[in-house]
């Protein structure tokens, strides 16, 4: 954010946002039930904007949220993150695809994390011993996958839009499209 105003980050994250739920919209809404999940409230203008089914997010961390949201969902289930620019219909697709016959889809990210998780079904401790925000992220919930023994695959790599270098990319990115 120091190279931009709080305004500006914020609407830079609601282009992200808005572009990543219309696309799983037109992609998705047709083969799975939709759901938006929202914090800290479901009632704010932007989230209302958008027809699907939105609930708050449950816990006090990124995995316990996450984790929530998977154990709230009957069956397989697909997390996206709204700021990978690269993730499209077509990286979507993809990831139901493998999830068909996988326990878990990851969708690395050039920084560590990772932009999309899949699970077939609730698996616990996928997202505890994961240092949140840091580079270790993706590595940390793939050696969580592998201690479960669960059959999983790695998507292409994703990248994300975190700093302002990043959000140049981003334009850039958008404007080729």
């Amino acid at each position: 954010m120091p190279d931009f105003s709080a305004e500006q980050a914020a609407d830079i994250h609601r282009q992200l946002a808005s572009r990543m739920i219309s696309e799983c919209i037109s992609t998705m809404q047709d083969q799975a039930e939709l759901v938006l999940w929202c914090s800290p409230t479901i009632d704010d203008a932007f989230f209302m904007g958008f027809d699907i089914s939105r609930r708050i997010q449950v816990g006090t961390d990124l995995g316990q949220r996450m984790q929530h949201a998977f154990e709230s969902e009957a069956g397989p289930a697909l997390l996206i993150g709204t700021d990978c620019p690269n993730l499209d219909a077509d990286y979507l697709k993809l990831a139901l695809a493998r999830l068909e016959d996988h326990d878990a889809v990851v969708g690395p990210a050039e920084d560590g994390g990772y932009g999309l998780i899949g699970l077939a079904g609730s698996n616990r401790n996928v997202f505890e011993a994961v240092d949140w925000g840091t580079d270790k992220v993706c590595a940390q919930t793939c050696a969580q996958l592998n201690q479960q023994k669960l059959n999983w695959s790695l998507l292409p790599l994703l990248w994300d839009v975190d700093y302002p270098q990043d959000v140049e990319r981003y334009r850039a990115f958008s404007l080729a499209k």
